[in-house]
């Protein structure tokens, strides 16, 4: 008994792995939007298109390692770092 109960409290990241990696990256795309308040507009379509090969990264680990889309945003959340590093470190991005 005790044991069923233990697999029944385990996240069950097969099945529920690609869901949260989808929420991440759209968390990342409203991040990406936010950086309207600072950066130019071409500054916002560079975080944009960054978030593109993440989103097609989930889409083919969904099927074939539905765990480890639950580290795909984390990926996509240390490229918006260094995007913004960049940004305002060295192109002057300010509000």
């Amino acid at each position: 008994m005790r044991q069923r109960r233990r697999r029944n409290r385990q996240a069950r990241l097969d099945r529920s792995g690609p869901w949260i990696g989808t929420g991440g990256v759209v968390v990342l795309v409203w991040l990406a939007i936010s950086t309207s308040l600072y950066a130019p507009w071409w500054g916002v379509l560079l975080h944009l298109v960054a978030i593109v090969p993440t989103g097609r990264l989930l889409a083919r680990w969904a099927k074939e390692h539905p765990r480890r889309c639950v580290w795909i945003p984390l990926i996509g959340l240390v490229v918006w770092t260094g995007i913004n590093a960049v940004g305002v470190g060295l192109l002057g991005w300010r509000t």
